[in-house]
């Protein structure tokens, strides 16, 4: 089973709600889904971990 978000202007929505798709599957169904994931540098990765790790240290 896939299950999909849709959400906002960038997943191309134009009524903007949460909107899931679940999909099912069964072998050799014929579906594929191949993203197009842009990669990211090392320093903008490596900045956004220590955003994330900050914000956790600060609900503790």
């Amino acid at each position: 089973m896939n299950l999909l978000i849709c959400d906002g202007a960038a997943a191309f929505q134009s009524v903007f709600h949460f909107h899931l798709h679940v999909i099912p599957r069964y072998p050799d169904d014929g579906w594929t889904l191949t993203p197009d994931s842009p990669s990211r540098e090392r320093s903008l990765l490596d900045s956004d971990a220590q955003a994330i790790r900050s914000a956790l240290a600060s609900t503790a």
